[in-house]
């Protein structure tokens, strides 16, 4: 009987196996299988990625809430453009009403993807950049011209132009539909608001007295979402202000002074690997998360259609996430553990780094990290390994590769870093994660084809 069980056992495993070289050799045979023009439009889209995050890090006023706006109309403005030649994809025009897209569809036969999408990119980045650095202009330029020109000679002069056009066109109808969000077209040129006057009750946030900037966006709450609204995830309230020792937000602080005196060598480097807020130095947050993708998507080397889905439900989740947050930290207006910890335990305590120009709770880089990480990893799946080189070769702080064995666990380590910095108490970042996990999964339940729309929402794209 032991004997027939180990040879059954045996025949499973051979089965498994199997099983998993016909499935490997089937997903190579469709990557294989993908179209030329397909195959160079995720090399395309990749590359202006790329270049969108030097354009986030180096132009002024793109802050994290900014920038994950930014990616999220330029994703969608990409994704459209691609429609002519994503069987089975419905337009964003089904979702999202004022949002019209052109009325002129290439003619079947006569659209080249690349074309079209390489125009859809330079067009919007040109929109949303109008003061990046002259050398980033030129490099939107370049990068246009250098596919343009991949193509001159070996496609009809025809098909370009029109292709051109629609993408184009596309982006214009986008840029259009953006300015019709009053409180976040142009965000980037209005960051601090002179005219907001902060609460002044006991434990509510105030600028900086170090460096007393102005509160930063404190109406974005108010700027329109994609798919997650304020209303949809409401933001729990922090724990009641209270400076008696022994109450459980005094225990918050003791845990922040404790866990950043003394930093381990370890400790240093994931508070400063995460920080991702120093204009002009590092990616925003939000940014970071597309950098991630980026490696993540170059590695998997997915077919152009879960490419561009999967930018552009990272965008919309980090777009929305940031909306929710920022309104939870404006109603809730809780100071940093910094000023709580002066006041209360160690007036001559500080930060790793300084604080940035608005309210502790909850926490922005945890909350934009749950929800990229929740589109991922339903993209990509729930154990990627990814060594993230996105500070490699730094010199101001240890910027050495990371490796990491989820997204999962890196956007918990992500919003632990903040408790290590010492810019945010631990409930800020464990709601940040939670909503961020919200955002993503009803961000990741968008139906984008055809057939999931008409099953889960009765929508048809005619």
């Amino acid at each position: 009987m032991k004997k027939n069980w180990f040879v059954f056992l045996k025949k499973i495993l051979v089965a498994s196996l199997l099983l998993g070289i016909v499935l490997g050799q089937s997903c190579r045979q469709l990557a294989e299988a993908e179209s030329e023009e397909h195959r160079i439009a995720a090399e395309a889209t990749l590359a202006w990625n790329k270049l969108m995050l030097d354009l986030e890090r180096y132009t002024p006023g793109y802050r994290p809430p900014v920038s994950a706006r930014m990616f999220a109309y330029v994703e969608m403005a990409a994704y459209e453009a691609a429609l002519p030649d994503m069987k089975g994809y419905i337009s964003m025009a089904q979702y999202f009403p004022g949002y019209a897209k052109p009325s002129i569809v290439p003619v079947k036969g006569q659209f080249h993807l690349p074309t079209s999408l390489n125009a859809a990119y330079a067009q919007i980045l040109r929109d949303f950049f109008p003061t990046t650095p002259q050398n980033l202009k030129n490099q939107i330029n370049d990068l246009e011209e250098t596919y343009a020109r991949r193509f001159h000679d070996i496609i009809d002069s025809h098909i370009l132009y029109q292709s051109k056009t629609f993408g184009q066109s596309v982006s214009k109808a986008v840029w259009q539909w953006s300015m019709t969000d009053k409180e976040g077209h142009d965000a980037f040129l209005f960051n601090y608001d002179r005219r907001y006057v902060a609460d002044t009750c006991a434990g509510c946030w105030q600028p900086n007295n170090k460096r007393p900037l102005p509160a930063l966006l404190p109406n974005w709450g108010k700027t329109r979402t994609f798919v997650a609204s304020t209303s949809d995830i409401p933001v729990k309230p922090p724990l009641p202000f209270d400076e008696s020792p022994g109450s459980a937000l005094h225990t918050e602080a003791v845990e922040v002074l404790s866990v950043s005196h003394l930093l381990s060598k370890e400790n240093h480097w994931i508070a400063e690997l995460w920080s991702d807020d120093i204009p002009g130095l590092t990616l925003t947050p939000a940014g970071r998360w597309i950098s991630i993708a980026n490696q993540a998507l170059e590695q998997a080397n997915l077919p152009f259609t879960e490419v561009i889905e999967t930018y552009l439900k990272t965008a919309f989740a980090l777009c929305d996430v940031g909306i929710v947050t920022w309104h939870g930290k404006y109603t809730f207006n809780l100071e940093r553990p910094e000023t709580y910890i002066r006041r209360v335990m160690k007036t001559d305590w500080s930060p790793l780094h300084e604080n940035p120009s608005f309210p502790s709770y909850p926490s922005g880089h945890s909350a934009f990290g749950a929800a990229a990480a929740e589109v991922l990893t339903a993209q990509l799946g729930e154990h990627f390994t990814l060594t993230d080189r996105t500070h490699e070769n730094r010199q101001e702080f240890t910027g050495k590769p990371r490796t990491y064995h989820s997204f999962t666990e890196m956007a918990q380590e992500n919003a632990t870093s903040r408790v290590l910095l010492g810019v945010h108490y631990r409930m800020d970042c464990i709601e940040g994660l939670r909503l961020g996990k919200s955002v993503g999964q009803k961000v990741n339940a968008l139906p984008l084809k055809r057939v999931e729309a008409r099953l889960s929402t009765g929508i048809t794209d005619n």
